[in-house]
C-alpha cells in the first residue's frame, strides 16, 4: 500500500474517530484512543497517534502504551478499512506496510524505540517480553535481541542513577 492510499484511509478515519488532528507537516495524526478510551472523562484528550517512521505507518497511545503497525490497528479497531486493504490487494503490493521490523534500520532513535517497545515500563525482562507478546508485537529474532540489549542497558543505567 503506498503512502497515498494510507493517507486516504486515515482521512476516512477522521470522521469516525474523536478529536482527529493532522500535524502541520502531514506526517502524523492524533485522535482519542479507542484502545483505552483516554478521553472518557475529558472529551478533548487525544493521546493516540499515527506517524510515519522510516517509511512505515505505526501507531502508539501515550496513555495506555498500545503500539502496533497501522494495519494491525485497522484490523482490530476498523475492520471495514482493513478489509479494504486486504481485498484491494494493497498488502500484496507493499508487504513492508505490515513490517515494523523496518524501524530498526537505524533511522529511528534508540529513545523512540525504548518508548515504542515499552522498554522503559518494565525493569523485569521476563515481564517486558511477556507484555510484548500480549500486545502481539511481532519482530524478527535479531530485532528482539537488539531490544533485549537495549532493555538491559536502559535498566542498568537507570539503576546506576538511583544509587
Amino acid at each position: 500500500m503506498d503512502s497515498f492510499e494510507v493517507r486516504q484511509i486515515i482521512n476516512d478515519l477522521s470522521i469516525e474517530v474523536r478529536n482527529f488532528k493532522k500535524s502541520r507537516d502531514g506526517k502524523s495524526w492524533t485522535w482519542s484512543c479507542e484502545v483505552c478510551g483516554d478521553s472518557r472523562i475529558n472529551k478533548r484528550k487525544a493521546r493516540f497517534g499515527v506517524a510515519i517512521k522510516d517509511g512505515s505507518f505505526v501507531c502508539h497511545c501515550f496513555n495506555c502504551g498500545y503500539s502496533a503497525s497501522f494495519i494491525h490497528y485497522l484490523k482490530a479497531f476498523h475492520p471495514h478499512h482493513y478489509e479494504r486493504v486486504v481485498v484491494g490487494g494493497f498488502m500484496e503490493h507493499n508487504p513492508l506496510f505490515n513490517d515494523i521490523d523496518r524501524l530498526f534500520s537505524g533511522k529511528v532513535s534508540d529513545k523512540t524505540l525504548i518508548n515504542l517497545f515499552f522498554i522503559n515500563k518494565f525493569s523485569n525482562a521476563k515481564y517486558w517480553l511477556d507484555y510484548l507478546q500480549k500486545k502481539k508485537i511481532k519482530l524478527s529474532k535479531d530485532n528482539i535481541r537488539k531490544l533485549y540489549v537495549m532493555h538491559k542497558e536502559h535498566w542498568n543505567e537507570h539503576s546506576m542513577v538511583k544509587r
